[in-house]
């Protein structure tokens, strides 16, 4: 006590004999810490001796102020640890008492020499002989109090471990707890609590009320901390997969609906899918164990469950779950799409043992499905699983089917993660030298055509497979022959297959659309060619791809031409015969820059909408500065990006990046293959702001591009042919336009403490670039045809909109607005833009800048009749 009372006078002196709030709560700890839990018989007379002003103690008058509320503290602690360590407290009183201890504990003790932490320390230690010394029931309720997810003080593992140390505890309430979390790892506490909680499941199990939820985050948690003393006893209980996810919950329910056999049979199979170590294949030993338990559940049955099971996976959770991020208190939701790790390892084993079955399209379209949303990213974690997106990718390499190399092919365009990426094209390549073609040959030959056209009847309904651009719809009619949105309840419970699996088409179709889309527009920069046989084969006719070949220009040794009115024909409008021996190419405009304008009109004669930008293409050309500088460009260079948007967009154009950090690791710059050309390019990019969580540097400066042959032989790019140039510099001039803060609305302000300001209005106003002048060039086309052309004029750089408010100027580049005369800046975010775009021809697909523009001036036009509030403070 004498060191407490020289203690507190020594920070009154330091202050000017004041002491500040925190000071005076410290000052009373310490007091309560010295005589609350000072033993039996000596608190009286120690707190009598502090509190006579003529007693053995010189107190600080700021001390003595404090002394009252000291003393009643003190007391109550006090008066708390006789309750506990007596035999007359009844069951409240004992809870009551526990509960007061613990609030009122000290600071953790570091300096054990230092007197003050000897004071502490002994509090500690008293309470948790106290605590281990009271009856079960009343650790039951301290336990259920302390072990809550999310809170969490210094020292309280120490006490939970103290609590349990008496044994007879119920665990129900720490399990149901326990259900909600990813992990048992949410609080250093949590982590000393794994004994218990693999009791407090054997517990229950054994009474018949295992708690599902809880399971899984025991499993989990064995598979995060890899804990070798958990007993793989917990892989074999009931429900085997982890509940949570909607393909789980699905297995679980159609199993403990079945009869007791059937039920024992499926178990048995379920609990020998899990694996212990990753395994690109199954061994011989597991396949032979599995077709034993596949023949036990039988084959039919084992491939009908698994394919209505499947393709639920990877879609959103069924159950939520928290976890904390890096202390007490930081507790997030995880992302809905993220798949458990445990049930990964379940999946791993059943995709296999389906490929020891007759494969069905319809199951190899779900493995193609689930790779494509494991290996998609999810914001701040990356892809949801690429174990599972690998497995899945092996397991259609593995399978001898049309329909498993058709999802290769599809995946080949889809996927921008690098290491599922690799495995589809390794096995395209080995089906291409299988055949004796080439990788591409095998991705044409593998596209599948769905049946199209697509049309039949269910019952008294009528349905029509439609291909709108990139996209499938269905069509149906009722039996008056009227078109409806869905088909009538009685169809849909009478031939509710037939819909499910029509439904399942559509899906895949316009997947494949997509991909197919893509991978002919990246032909656009290869030195692809077919013979007249196979372009038409393969694309000009095929079912699926003539949808979109059909909308492009070709050249036919040399000759260009476009599909229009049934036949092939020239820009002239002449009915093309191709020869037989001819070689055909995508027309591309660099090489053929005469030719652009009549092309962009005979699109528009024929009412043609390209499912990509080829007659409309930007064409980068050579300048003269590129000239001077010789191996490499500056055109694109001092641009600030941000690198996330900027990551997805190099994935998406097959460029390969890892993203920097700002920790001093040696990092690659984005970079692209071009093999038929034997080149590659490399972009100058330059970490300048990271996120403070991780050092991922959020915002980039781009530099240099330069091509490279060889080791690291720079190329003049006088030498790059110059329909590689044109479409690398506009991948280029798409991630600093995309990617690039000038054209996001929400950095008006400049960014941090303003830096980028003036970047920002020079991007978003500035003179158009080679993308910013096409989309010019079709607003003039596209304008005169709209109700409110009379309100609207083209400038240089703006689409002028008068409304009856304002005239506005929408940037034909960066889509953002300004109010004119005072040039005011109007933020309108894409999504508030509430008008519906009109219905009108567009000569191509893909640029959602030039709907948002046209979505915008029909929204200002009428300006009086917004509705959004945050447009309305605006105006």
């Amino acid at each position: 006590m004498r060191d407490v009372v020289a203690t507190v006078k020594r920070w009154c002196e330091r202050s000017g004999q004041t002491l500040n709030e925190p000071g005076q709560r410290e000052s009373i700890s310490l007091v309560v810490t010295v005589c609350g839990w000072a033993p039996a018989g000596t608190v009286p007379s120690l707190l009598a001796a502090l509190n006579d002003p003529h007693g053995p103690y010189d107190l600080a008058p700021p001390l003595v102020e404090l002394l009252p509320e000291a003393t009643r503290q003190a007391q109550t602690v006090a008066a708390a640890v006789a309750d506990l360590a007596g035999d007359d407290a009844d069951h409240d009183r004992r809870v009551t008492a526990a509960s007061t201890l613990i609030d009122r504990l000290p600071s953790l003790p570091y300096a054990h020499e230092d007197p003050r932490d000897r004071a502490r320390g002994e509090a500690w230690r008293r309470t948790k002989e106290l605590l281990a010394a009271q009856p079960a029931p009343v650790r039951q309720v301290v336990f259920d109090a302390l072990a809550v997810p999310g809170s969490g003080k210094d020292g309280w593992a120490t006490l939970i471990r103290a609590v349990c140390s008496g044994g007879g505890l119920d665990g129900s309430a720490w399990l149901g707890r326990l259900s909600t979390q990813a992990w048992l790892g949410f609080n250093y506490w949590s982590s000393h609590l794994t004994r218990f909680t693999w009791e407090a499941i054997q517990a229950e199990a054994a009474a018949g009320r295992v708690n599902p939820a809880a399971l899984a985050t025991w499993r989990r948690t064995g598979i995060e901390r890899s804990l070798s003393y958990i007993s793989d006893e917990a892989d074999r209980m009931w429900p085997i997969p982890n509940v949570g996810e909607q393909w789980a919950d699905r297995v679980v329910a159609d199993i403990e609906a079945m009869p007791a056999d059937r039920r024992s049979a499926w178990e048995a199979l379920l609990a020998h899918c899990p694996v212990e170590a990753d395994k690109a294949k199954p061994t011989a030993a597991w396949r032979k164990q599995a077709r034993s338990l596949l023949d036990a559940v039988g084959v039919d049955e084992f491939t009908a469950r698994l394919d209505d099971w499947l393709p639920l996976v990877g879609q959103s959770r069924s159950l939520p779950l928290r976890m904390t991020t890096c202390c007490a208190g930081h507790i997030k939701d995880m992302p809905p799409r993220m798949i458990d790790r445990y049930n990964v390892r379940l999946l791993w084993g059943l995709l296999w043992m389906r490929t020891m079955c007759p494969p069905s399209e319809e199951t190899l379209r779900s493995f193609g499905q689930i790779a494509e949303r494991a290996a998609r990213k999810i914001s701040g974690h990356g892809p949801a699983s690429p174990k599972l997106a690998n497995a899945a990718v092996a397991a259609l390499v593995d399978t001898d089917h049309p329909a498993a190399l058709a999802q290769l092919a599809r995946l080949s365009s889809r996927l921008t993660y690098k290491s599922t990426l690799r495995l589809v094209e390794k096995g395209l390549t080995r089906h291409a030298e299988a055949l004796g073609v080439s990788r591409e040959d095998v991705e044409e030959m593998a596209l599948p055509g769905f049946g199209l056209p697509l049309a039949d009847k269910l019952g008294d309904c009528s349905y029509e497979l439609e291909v709108r651009g990139v996209d499938a719809v269905v069509m149906w009619r009722n039996a008056d022959g009227k078109v409806v949105r869905t088909p009538p309840a009685q169809v849909r419970r009478e031939h509710g297959d037939e819909v499910k699996e029509l439904k399942a088409t559509v899906a895949d179709v316009a997947a494949t659309l997509v991909a197919t889309r893509d991978r002919l527009e990246g032909l656009l920069r290869r030195d692809r060619s077919w013979t007249v046989e196979q372009w038409r084969e393969r694309l000009l006719d095929h079912p699926l791809a003539r949808t979109l070949a059909r909308r492009l220009v070709w050249t036919v040794d040399g000759v260009a031409c476009c599909w229009a009115g049934e036949v092939l024909r020239t820009v002239d409008d002449t009915v093309f015969e191709p020869a037989d021996d001819a070689t055909v190419r995508l027309w591309h405009p660099v090489l053929d820059p005469d030719a652009v304008g009549p092309w962009r009109e005979f699109l528009t004669r024929h009412a043609i909408t390209q499912p990509f930008k080829q007659a409309h293409r930007e064409q980068y050309l050579l300048t003269d500065a590129e000239r001077a500088t010789g191996v490499y460009s500056n055109r694109f260079a001092a641009h600030i990006v941000r690198q996330h948007r900027l990551n997805a967009l190099l994935s998406r154009r097959g460029w390969s990046y890892v993203q920097h950090r700002n920790d001093g690791a040696s990092y690659n710059l984005p970079w692209l293959a071009l093999p038929d050309w034997g080149l590659r390019v490399e972009l100058g990019v330059a970490g300048i702001e990271h996120r403070d969580d991780d050092l991922v540097f959020d915002t980039m400066g781009t530099d240099q591009l330069f091509f490279i042959r060889g080791e690291r032989l720079p190329v003049p790019l006088a030498q790059v042919p110059p329909v590689v140039l044109s479409e690398v510099m506009r991948d280029v001039d798409l991630f600093v336009a995309a990617a690039g803060v000038g054209a996001d609305p929400n950095w008006y302000d400049g960014g941090p403490e303003g830096r980028y300001r003036d970047y920002w209005a020079q991007n978003s106003f500035g003179e158009l670039n080679p993308t910013g002048r096409t989309r010019r060039d079709v607003l003039a086309e596209l304008i005169p045809r709209l109700a409110i052309a009379g309100r609207c004029t083209l400038t240089d750089r703006f689409l002028e909109v008068r409304g009856d408010l304002h005239t506005y100027r929408i940037h034909c580049g960066s889509g953002n607005i300004l109010i004119a005369p005072d040039e005011r800046y109007l933020c309108v975010i894409p999504d508030s833009a509430k008008a519906k775009e009109p219905e009108m021809f567009l000569p191509f697909e893909g640029d959602s800048r030039l709907g948002e523009i046209i979505s915008k001036a029909l929204l200002l036009a009428a300006d009086k009749k917004i509705k959004d509030p945050v447009i309305l403070r605006q105006l």
